[in-house]
């Protein structure tokens, strides 16, 4: 029932009930990707950054594609209207790691290419960030094999 009602929360964009309610789920199937992807949307909207680059970094690890082909209507992904929320906001959070991994994390959901942008930038803030490198390195060998894959298809 918790996946149920944390669908129901994600989908009111409550998301520090869904949070609870997803990470029942998780406690009980961790290989839930869906629920899983759902939770780290809700970590970025609650400040458990720390978290959502977790397990972030744990879904990009075993399926990029499944979070990089995010559809924003069928999958009810709030990251359009989220990402839009937060760089109008532009605050003196722009200059801060916690921003910039928020961002690079809503934009994988959207747009993989702007996404690297802001973990870039979080990686220039913290240089060695064991996490920020990885998560580089990930999205990094993504795009190169899509770019591989478009040079043999021409």
């Amino acid at each position: 029932m918790s996946e149920m009602l944390g669908n129901q929360y994600f989908m009111a964009r409550n998301y520090p009930a869904a949070q609870r309610e997803l990470e029942e789920v998780i406690l009980k199937d961790p290989l839930n990707r869906s629920a899983k992807k759902k939770l780290v949307v809700c970590y970025t909207q609650t400040e458990k950054v720390k978290e959502a680059i977790q397990f972030f970094n744990e879904l990009i690890s075993e399926d990029i594609e499944f979070v990089v082909k995010s559809h924003p209507i069928e999958d009810d992904c709030p990251c359009p209207e989220l990402v839009e929320k937060i760089e109008m906001q532009k605050l003196a959070d722009s200059d801060s790691v916690n921003y910039n991994l928020i961002l690079g994390i809503i934009w994988v959901y959207c747009d993989i290419r702007r996404s690297i942008d802001y973990f870039f930038r979080a990686r220039d803030l913290a240089p060695g960030d064991k996490r920020i490198d990885l998560t580089i390195s990930l999205i990094s060998d993504y795009l190169a094999k899509l770019s591989e894959h478009v040079n043999h298809t021409q």
